[in-house]
Formats: structure tokens, sequence, C-alpha cells
């Protein structure tokens, strides 16, 4: 393995080649599958060592590597360090196609209900946390321009789903405050004092948390103890952009 601790990359894989060929029914040969994986993904060739990966564990599924988790979480990793990246030059990776993103949740949340004993979980819980962010940040986004274009009903949408698809972002107590403010700006003063009050007694330590109050008491001067639910209306935007 000298060649791959070197960065030789380009010798590492005729190696690892020459052993597969040479011995194909020896453990040696199991090993270089394994390596030749690694050392794509040393390479940063992510979309190739995730192949890599995937067909060691489809061929040895009882390997030492393949049960104690390491695999799945290099896959897990290609995945994660394949998303778009941020670049000054270019929009935000909010802005963009979130399909690498959701990809990268799958592989993770899939580590951690297959592997929660794994030395590599705290590994994957970081990169969990920054994949949701990146997620919600994308449906805060949309819902945001869904409210420049005054279409507040489909924004909700794009909220509510976010609180409930991606748990354990962080984000929880900013989401329920858009939410809140959402609801108000749709004349739905019921639905936003329920929001404003789960940001109190959910995140009391927020900062959203006393402004939710400041809303509470706005609310309770101009609707009373007892707002009406809104009418219902239909927006004519859909909430699948993006």
């Amino acid at each position: 393995m000298a060649e791959l601790k070197d960065e030789s990359y380009g010798e590492a894989k005729k190696y690892f080649q020459f052993v597969k060929q040479k011995y194909p029914f020896s453990k040696y040969a199991v090993m270089a599958e394994l390596a030749l994986a690694d050392t794509q993904f040393a390479q940063g060739n992510y979309s190739e060592s995730i192949e890599g990966y995937k067909t060691f564990a489809r061929l040895h599924p009882t390997h030492d590597k393949v049960e104690d988790g390491y695999v799945a979480f290099r896959i897990s990793e290609g995945y994660y360090r394949d998303m778009p990246e941020d670049l000054w030059i270019m929009p935000p990776a909010y802005e963009k196609d979130q399909s690498a993103v959701q990809d990268a949740q799958r592989e993770l949340e899939s580590f951690r209900k297959n592997f929660p004993a794994s030395p590599y979980l705290k590994k994957v819980d970081d990169m969990r946390h920054e994949v949701l962010k990146r997620l919600v940040d994308h449906e805060v986004y949309v819902a945001r321009f869904y409210l420049k274009s005054d279409h507040p009903r489909a924004a909700a949408l794009r909220l509510e789903a976010a609180i409930h698809r991606y748990p354990g972002s962080g984000r929880e107590p900013e989401l329920l405050y858009s939410l809140g403010e959402t609801y108000l700006h749709m004349n739905d003063p019921l639905r936003a004092k329920e929001t404003f009050a789960r940001v109190v007694a959910e995140h009391g330590e927020a900062p959203q948390a006393r402004r939710s109050e400041l809303y509470l008491e706005y609310i309770a001067h101009r609707y009373g103890p007892n707002p009406q639910p809104a009418p219902s209306t239909l927006d004519p935007a859909q909430a699948g952009h993006g």
C-alpha cells in the first residue's frame, strides 16, 4: 500500500490491477478490489469510487470492511463530497439543482440506520448536518421566491415540507418563525398563532422565540384570544419549484 500512501495513484492502480489478475481467487485480489476503490476516492474520483465500493459490497457482503460499515461510510462520503461546491463566481449552492445533495442525504440516513454503533457515525452526523443545512437553505430560497411572487400559500407549503422532511437540521426555529409570518401574510392568524406558540414552547432559547412572543401579543391585540382560521383560498402557484 506504499504507493497509495505516497499518493502515487497511477502506480497504485497498476499494482492493484496486477494483483487482481495474477491472483484472482486469493484474499489479496479481494484486498486489491477495495484498494482500487480507495484509490479512486483518494484521487477525488467520487463517482468511480462509489461504483467500486458498491461492487465490492455486492460481491463480498460478509467482508469485514462491509460488515463494520467502512464501505457504506465511503459510499456516503463519496456522495457528500460530490455535492456542488459554493464558488463566489457561481450562483449559491442552494439555488442549484439539489439532486446530488438528496443522494448524499439518502446514503447518510441509510448509514445511520444500518450502523448505529459505527466508529464512523460521528463523521456521518457531521456530514448529515451540512447536508440538511443545504437542503433547508434551498427550501427557504424557494419559499422566499414564492413570497416575492405573491404566492404565500406555495411558500407555506415549502416551509411545512422542510420542517417535516428534515428533522434535526437545527433550523427549526427559523423555519417555524418564517412559517408563522407567512401564515399572517395569508391572513390566517389562527395558524400563525399556533406556529409562533410552537417556537416559544419548543425553542425558547432561540432568538426567534422573543420575536414570536411579540407576534403573539400582536395577534391577541388585533384578533382577540381566539382568532378565526382564514377562509380556504387556492394559490395557482405549484410548490414543486426547484
